[in-house]
């Protein structure tokens, strides 16, 4: 009693450029449009539109005189649109927006050809209908080479999770379970 025909149309179009400038510094520009249609005949069909777009940068010191020294940096944008039955939970009327923003910087330093050691920053903005949070986090880790192809590694990292407009908005039903 609890079947449900499913139409699901998905497409998804991943545009990007790399270039390398004469030093070998690297800009990366990576974009993304997703979009999910399904269609359900128990009324709790559901329709996204996701944009995604990064900006990395990479900055070798060596034509500094820096030798193994290596700044990676960036840019994140995510911009979502769902609407449907199912997430009537945010507004009545199923429409939901959601919007993720990030910008980030890592070091990382390589010592005697053995020693790697990299120390990162980001900081995350999340938000869906209004509702915001933010804050930064911080990653750390060694990683020592003790023989060729065996290596040490220690790393400590922070993160946190704002949940999807699906996690937070589903109001549903499956027989008699409610969700």
């Amino acid at each position: 009693g609890s079947a449900t025909r499913t139409v699901q149309w998905l497409g998804t179009v991943d545009p990007y450029i790399t270039y390398f400038n004469r030093r070998g510094n690297r800009h990366s520009l990576r974009t993304r449009w997703q979009t999910l249609d399904n269609e359900n005949d128990n009324n709790q069909g559901n329709f996204s539109d996701v944009l995604y777009g990064e900006y990395q940068f990479q900055q070798h010191f060596d034509s500094l005189g820096i030798k193994h020294f290596t700044l990676t940096s960036g840019l994140v944008g995510i911009q979502t649109e769902a609407r449907g039955e199912l997430f009537s939970g945010g507004n009545t009327n199923g429409n939901n927006q959601a919007s993720n923003y990030a910008a980030y910087a890592q070091l990382d330093k390589e010592f005697f050809e053995k020693l790697n050691v990299s120390a990162g920053i980001r900081y995350e903005y999340f938000e869906i209908n209004k509702e915001s949070t933010s804050k930064p986090v911080f990653r750390a880790g060694v990683s020592y080479e003790v023989t060729k192809g065996t290596y040490l590694r220690s790393s400590y990292g922070q993160g946190f999770r704002f949940p999807s407009i699906a996690e937070k908005f589903i109001v549903t039903s499956v027989g008699s379970l409610s969700i």
